[in-house]
This record gives C-alpha cells, structure tokens and sequence, in this order.
C-alpha cells in the first residue's frame, strides 16, 4: 500500500470515526427552508468546517476545499433532480443538470428527460415539485474520488393535495 493510499485509508477511518462519535453528524448543517421555485431549487448551504477537520485534513488525498465542492455539487444535483413543474419542458429540466453531471451522464440525463408519459402524468395532475437537501455526507472516500449521500426532501403539490417524502 501506498503512503498516500494508506494516508486516504486512515482518512476515511478517522472520517467515519468522527460520524460514529457525533451521533450521525454531516458535513452539512440541516436545512429546513424550500426555495421559492423548482428552477431555483439547488443546495444554498456550504459546507460547514467540522472541529476536528484540520488535523484529519493533512490525511485528505486531496484538498479540503476540493471534498466540499464536491459535496455541495452532490447536494445541488440532487435537490435539482427531484425538483420540477408540469409547466416546465422537460429539456428546461435537463439543461439545469447538465452543467452539474458529468458528460458520459448526459445520455442517462437525456433518458430520463424525454419520458413522454411522466410530463403528461404531471401536467394531468398540474404537479409541481421542490426539493431541498436536509442531510449531506462522506459515505466514502478513495485516493482519486469521494462518494458524496445527500438527504433530499421532496414535497410535490397537485391538484389532489401535497405530499412529502425523503429519500437518500
């Protein structure tokens, strides 16, 4: 094992180390806010620096800022996936991810936008949906990547009422 494979090893052990002894504690604080509309709907919080991160930083293969932009992407995305409108084209959705995705995920992205039959169900039921992540975390960290969970709460309005669901 490498110096900086094992310094990666020992990093995410003291990492999930940390999460055991805070209760479950993430990166990111918990936000409860909604945007205002689907089309704004991203992560607005930043990471927050956790007390005993600066001596785990030095163990990092990477830098610390690098880790957080990369969470707080996962968190945009995923709160930019689970957020649309029956008004919405489906090509208005996919131009919001696409600057967030890789672009070996654009067919995927490309896929999943043109579902005929999910925007004429929506538009049916004149469904409007805001997501917002509650809960982003570190769930692994390799000396080249960093597996990022976010937490996102949808709450989808229609014409039959609202409904709320999170998911990770």
């Amino acid at each position: 094992m490498t110096s900086r494979a094992a310094r990666a090893g020992l990093a995410a052990a003291l990492l999930a180390a940390a999460g055991l002894l805070c209760g479950g504690c993430s990166l990111l604080p918990r936000t409860a806010a909604s945007p205002a509309s689907p089309a704004s709907a991203t992560a607005t919080a930043g990471p927050q620096p956790v007390a005993a991160a600066a001596p785990l930083a030095s163990l990092l293969p990477f830098p610390p800022a690098r880790l957080q932009a990369a969470a707080s992407l996962a968190g945009r995305f995923s709160a930019a996936w689970d957020s649309w409108s029956w008004q919405q084209a489906p090509a208005a959705w996919l131009a919001r991810l696409q600057p967030m995705a890789a672009a070996e995920l654009e067919p995927t992205l490309a896929q999943a936008a043109g579902d005929r039959g999910v925007p004429a169900q929506r538009a049916a039921a004149r469904e409007v949906a805001v997501a917002t992540v509650t809960g982003l975390a570190i769930s692994d960290l390799t000396p080249g990547s960093v597996t990022a969970t976010a937490t996102a709460t949808q709450v989808i309005t229609s014409r039959s009422g609202t409904s709320r669901s999170s998911a990770a």
